[in-house]
């Protein structure tokens, strides 16, 4: 009897020792790398070049006479913000006192600078008292920027689809499109010729040129 008892210590003794074992492997805490953090994304500012910048305007006519005037504006000054090769903020002014048409629809009795001064009238532009037009980045999603379109004082949510955005050490260049209705922005003349319609629509081509501030 003695032997049976010392025989089922022993085993009752082995089986805790292997509980005591496998209970230490359970317990302990598995290492867990802690997750790298994400990199920064940096965010580059590019100072427009209004040298090499530059607006092309074009507005037209329906009616009895379809015709269209258009030509160059200059790009006053600008910033340009990019993360990743995107645009993700920016802002531009615009010298509206700098209208140059480049059209062929003139002759010496109505010259290219009577269409300057008509625009620069408070028919159109009220140039003397706004000299200055205005575009501020809102949103940018795919190929489509969003911002505030200022003119004569009016202020009105706009869109530029974007052609082409190409940024490289030396600099960074970017093309688009923008159409606003003038109607919007008190631009209100209509034509003298009833039969003439004046297009409410004013297409501004944008050529922005940069480089790192």
């Amino acid at each position: 009897m003695k032997k049976n008892l010392l025989f089922i210590t022993a085993i009752s003794v082995s089986v805790a020792l292997a509980s005591c074992a496998g209970g230490g492997e359970t317990a302990s805490e598995e290492t867990t790398a802690a997750p790298e953090e994400a990199a920064a994304v940096e965010t580059i500012t590019w100072n427009v070049d209004p040298a090499t910048s530059n607006i092309r305007w074009e507005g037209g006519t329906a009616g009895a006479q379809v015709y269209s005037h258009f030509g160059n504006i200059a790009v006053q000054e600008g910033v340009v913000m990019t993360e990743a090769g995107n645009l993700v903020n920016g802002k531009f002014a615009i010298d509206m006192t700098t209208i140059a048409p480049k059209d062929e629809n003139y002759s010496e009795e109505l010259p290219a600078s009577d269409l300057v001064g008509h625009l620069a009238s408070d028919d159109f532009f009220s140039i003397e008292t706004y000299p200055t037009a205005t575009f501020v980045v809102k949103s940018a999603e795919g190929n489509t920027v969003t911002g505030d379109l200022t003119i004569k004082g009016k202020t009105n949510e706009e869109t530029i689809n974007v052609e082409s955005m190409n940024i490289s050490e030396d600099g960074m260049t970017a093309a688009g499109t923008l159409v606003f209705d003038r109607q919007k922005y008190d631009v209100a003349w209509a034509h003298y010729l009833k039969d003439v319609v004046l297009s409410d629509d004013i297409t501004l081509n944008i050529t922005l040129s940069a480089k790192k501030g």
